[in-house]
């Protein structure tokens, strides 16, 4: 008996060149992630879009008690985001500590002590946006060396402003 990894090795590594189809699925569905957020005007998307979206982004939508299609794509959307990086229009379908969109790594890793202390993990960039400032609310008043960590993140921001003009978008 051999196993399944090593049977899908390719034959000069010692295996039997077979495609592993779990692997192969994961990726057709991240691509499908990819065209959702691509092209938002094409006419499967729109179907898409009436059907499961209700008013919201595709990482906002429900994912239970529905298609088995749908609810792949939900499986493997956070294989997606390890690859995506957001470039901010509105900020409105990006998540401020959970998406790449400032740094090159989520700001929840960059800056882990403040997202401990925050009230709101899964806010948008846009809710932290307000009358054209930064704005981020934590569970208590912070030390002085969050304090330091949040100056630090806060002149990171001062570096971008939201433009309600334009759409998110992924790169």
């Amino acid at each position: 008996m051999a196993k399944w990894e090593m049977v899908c090795w390719p034959k000069d590594l010692g295996g039997l060149g077979i495609i592993d189809t779990k692997i192969m699925n994961e990726c057709l569905l991240v691509k499908w992630i990819w065209k959702i957020l691509q092209e938002p005007d094409t006419l499967w998307f729109k179907i898409l879009k009436a059907k499961y979206l209700d008013g919201c982004s595709f990482f906002s939508s429900k994912s239970k008690g529905i298609s088995q299609f749908w609810q792949g794509l939900h499986k493997v959307k956070h294989l997606f985001k390890w690859g995506a990086i957001f470039k901010d229009g509105n900020g409105v379908n990006c998540h401020f500590w959970q998406d790449c969109w400032l740094l090159q790594v989520p700001l929840k890793i960059a800056f882990d002590n403040l997202y401990k202390m925050v009230r709101d993990p899964f806010c948008s960039v846009a809710d932290c946006w307000v009358d054209q400032d930064w704005y981020v609310e934590f569970k208590r008043s912070l030390s002085r060396g969050e304090f330091e960590e949040w100056e630090s993140l806060f002149s990171l921001l001062q570096q971008v402003s939201l433009n309600d003009d334009y759409i998110d978008s992924v790169i």
